[in-house]
């Protein structure tokens, strides 16, 4: 008997929680194609001097219960196109925190084209750690028909640009925009491989009420992807991240209950992110076995890998038994790695 074995493909994510504050539309220069915020994030318009204390007394007070410091991001707009002076303010805020020790890691989200030396050098000052772009595509023509604004050399640029910085990098992807190929999301997912940023977050499109996108799909100009195109596609492209050394951190949007009203069509599941880890794993498991002519006789893998394995509903049970793996010759145990052994 011999046997191989394997790390599960998944680089380690700092555990580090994020602390979100979301700024809904700051900064933005105009309103997306796809965009409702009110719909992502639940809320309705809040000033941002409204933002700070709450955000300032509820992370102090968190600290004092458990004594661990947390991630602070602001979220939902252009945080580097709202008001100067608005975007210092927060900073403070945050650099305060981090200086009490409750908090340890400040970032932000933002738009390619809010990107340049002076606001870099501004963020910088104020001890941020990272800057996570909402590239959504790399590719010109989806960017175009999506009324994003501007070039995928333009946000290759930023991107370089914040890495130049010594900046973390956040990318944001989203696939199926208006405009976009199958080809496509490959082609953005090998550019990100080329920028290697920190960590990776993507965002199925979605169709929502009131937005100029529904208005498109309405006129038949418009066909979003369904659930089995996204994740194939999306599973595919989360695994050669995996194997690139990226942590891909989020995969759909939060089950808001303001967003779920919303939504007219498009891959949504309240599992989506589960669901293509684990076609990713299973993707992974079976190329490992491809070079082997002999069967299994068994696998051990790791408990906490158990439910990844398997699959949402034992999805991947048929594919694995079609290649002689039935449940009878699968194994928890408590390491690390999977074992596979053959006769």
């Amino acid at each position: 008997m011999w046997s191989i074995q394997f790390k599960h493909p998944e680089p380690k994510k700092n555990k580090n929680p994020v602390w979100p504050v979301f700024t809904p539309f700051a900064g933005c220069p105009f309103k997306c194609i796809y965009c409702s915020q009110f719909a992502l994030t639940g809320q309705t318009d809040i000033t941002l001097k409204q933002i700070a204390p709450h955000v300032t007394e509820e992370i102090l007070a968190r600290h004092q219960k458990n004594c661990r410091p947390i991630s602070i991001g602001f979220f939902g707009g252009t945080f580097t196109g709202i008001n100067q002076k608005d975007m210092i303010f927060l900073l403070k805020q945050a650099c305060k925190l981090k200086k009490s020790g409750a908090v340890n890691h400040i970032r932000c989200s933002t738009r390619p084209d809010f990107i340049n030396e002076n606001i870099l050098n501004i963020l910088k000052a104020y001890n941020l750690d990272m800057i996570e772009l909402g590239i959504q595509s790399f590719d010109n023509n989806t960017l175009k028909s999506s009324g994003r604004g501007y070039s995928s050399s333009l946000a290759i640029e930023a991107c370089l640009m914040v890495k130049e910085q010594d900046l973390e990098l956040g990318v944001q992807l989203m696939p199926g925009l208006p405009g976009s190929e199958l080809t496509g999301f490959d082609m953005d997912i090998r550019i990100t491989e080329y920028i290697a940023p920190d960590i990776v977050r993507i965002y199925p499109c979605l169709v929502l009420k009131n937005t100029p996108l529904a208005a498109l799909m309405n006129k038949g100009h418009y066909k979003p992807w369904n659930l089995q195109t996204t994740v194939s596609n999306i599973s595919r492209g989360l695994l050669k991240l995996w194997l690139s050394n990226i942590p891909v951190i989020r995969i759909g949007l939060s089950p808001e209950p303001s967003l779920i009203k919303n939504i007219l069509a498009g891959p949504w599941h309240p599992a989506l992110g589960s669901i293509c880890r684990s076609d990713a794993l299973k993707n992974y498991f079976l190329s490992r076995l491809e070079t082997i002519q002999e069967k299994p006789l068994v696998i051990n893998i790791p408990e906490r890998y158990a439910s990844d394995f398997w699959g949402y509903k034992k999805m991947n049970a048929r594919s694995y038994a079609e290649k002689g793996i039935t449940r009878e010759k699968v194994i928890t145990w408590e390491k690390d790695s999977f074992r596979v052994y053959f006769s």
